[in-house]
């Protein structure tokens, strides 16, 4: 698109006249304070959902009774796969080819002790954590040598219950809780609980290390405390968490599942990203979260953090709810003196998100002790707020969507129709990495190595030479929140060079 012309402006414009740093520093934060207000939000309101993938059973789960509140296992075999990617990954990202071990001895070093001397033969090829339905934790371990065992826990300088139970070395704070532990296991396992079995089916099949809360039952334990130190319901809305770490031959998987009952179908169709230029180096798309939203004013009493937000922010809570219930972007493109931040909005109610946001961008201009003008470009009517060195537009691009930029050519480059990132190399592989389909309940992608100038002109290039390298060995990340029901999969992908 190209050129612009000027109309008169639609309020009266005035030269900015002199006013205090600390005023219009204040006014910029806010405007900051909005975006990020919006962004975090819709993240938070987002996950809601997930698929399933089916993470097997271990066979360590059946060290773990029926009523766990929690278990949690971990790889230490230095020969399987996952350790052997996860040690290929490490030295293309730091460049140190000792793998995992040697970046364990760094942290063990300092009390004396060798990983693969002291400490792989004694907590042996899996580390498993287990907290009974008592709260009780329990430590089991199959060590190569119980010499090597016997002097690990005389170093650690800590006194542990010790006893052998399913042929592992189960460690415990006291001998009762050992025992405790037995007597559980005796009458089942967490092999067929229904809801073990579905944290588990939103993990990745393979992984490092895996864990599995029942918070239902942690939060009734926790509840009972607060309740009687507070006279206050703990609610947390969610039946159980699962996690898992996963070494992929190009990265790193991080995946969440968990349970929230009443959850319902909140995909979309990303239209908006479609749009996103791309050169942007960064890009946070959310949308459908009205279901979401009406959960968490459900479960929390928004009145006094409402308050406090309008009071701090000027925002109008009720506003940026409505603002959220539709779909939108938020993304990050390298700028010349600052990087551009732009967000665009897709609402149900596109007049109701226009008058907050005009009524916001004056009220942040009155306290700036300026003005905002509007002109058109393109045949689009665009206000403007000059705070310091950063112009802030805002305009309708079309009926139902509205932009809020700190980049001179951000609309153009949205109406336009350029190169998109959905269409680039770099997105696409990302999008592939945690199977991103045409729908979606909301995703974050991060062009690592292309964030890097972005970073290093906030930082004024003082980043540290070890960082660089670590981003410059990677390509992206990506985070989506997927699924179906009221199971939720949260998945990220961290892809090495």
């Amino acid at each position: 698109m190209s050129g612009f012309s000027q109309t008169p402006a639609r309020r009266s414009v005035k030269e900015p006249s002199p006013r205090a740093d600390s005023v219009q520093k204040m006014a910029l934060r806010r405007v900051c304070l909005l975006l990020s207000l919006l962004a975090t939000s819709a993240l938070l309101a987002g996950c809601a959902g997930s698929e399933q993938t089916g993470a097997s059973v271990p066979d360590s789960a059946s060290l773990a009774p029926a009523d766990a509140a929690a278990f949690a296992t971990l790889t230490t075999d230095q020969d399987s796969s996952q350790w052997q990617r996860a040690g290929s990954l490490w030295e293309r990202v730091t460049g140190n080819d000792e793998g995992i071990g040697g970046a364990i001895d760094e942290i063990f070093g300092a009390r004396g002790l060798d990983w693969e001397a002291d400490v792989a033969p004694a907590i042996g090829p899996e580390v498993v954590l287990v907290v009974t339905a008592d709260t009780r934790m329990v430590v089991l371990l199959e060590p190569d040598s119980e010499a090597k065992l016997d002097a690990l826990l005389a170093k650690s300088g800590a006194e542990f219950a010790r006893a052998e139970i399913e042929g592992r070395v189960a460690l415990a704070e006291k001998a009762a809780d050992l025992t405790a532990y037995r007597t559980a296991l005796a009458r089942g396992t967490i092999e067929e609980n229904p809801a073990f079995l579905a944290g588990l089916g939103a993990l990745p099949a393979e992984s490092l290390g895996l864990m599995w809360v029942d918070l239902a039952a942690v939060t009734e334990e926790l509840g009972s405390i607060v309740e009687q130190t507070t006279s206050q319901k703990l609610e947390v809305g969610l039946d159980w968490l699962s996690a898992a770490l996963s070494a992929e031959d190009d990265g790193m998987l991080l995946a969440f599942g968990a349970r929230t009952p009443g959850g319902g179908d909140t995909h979309y169709e990303p239209v908006l990203f479609d749009r996103v230029p791309a050169d942007a180096v960064a890009a946070f798309s959310f949308g459908g979260t009205q279901g979401a939203l009406d959960r968490i004013q459900g479960q929390v009493d928004v009145g006094e953090i409402a308050g406090a937000i309008e009071k701090a922010t000027g925002i109008s809570v009720e506003g940026l709810l409505d603002a959220l219930t539709g779909e939108g972007v938020l993304y990050v493109r390298p700028g010349e003196e600052i990087p551009e931040v732009t967000l665009a909005l897709a609402p149900p109610d596109p007049d109701k998100t226009w008058k907050t946001v005009d009524d916001l961008v004056h009220e942040l201009a009155e306290e700036a002790k300026t003005t905002v003008s509007t002109s058109t470009e393109q045949g689009v009517e665009v206000s403007k707020l000059v705070v310091d060195d950063v112009t802030v537009r805002y305009a309708r691009l079309d009926e139902k969507t509205i932009v809020v930029t700190t980049g001179a050519d951000a609309l153009q480059l949205l109406a336009g129709d350029g190169d998109k990132l959905v269409d680039s190399e770099g997105f696409v592989r990302a999008a592939d990495d945690v199977d991103l389909g045409e729908r979606t309940k909301g995703f974050l992608y991060v062009d690592v190595d292309g964030l890097l100038p972005v970073i290093e002109g906030f930082a004024g290039g003082a980043v540290p030479p070890d960082a660089t390298e670590g981003f410059e060995a990677l390509d992206s990340f990506i985070l989506q929140t997927s699924g179906a029901g009221d199971v939720t999969r949260v998945s990220g992908f961290v892809r090495v060079k």
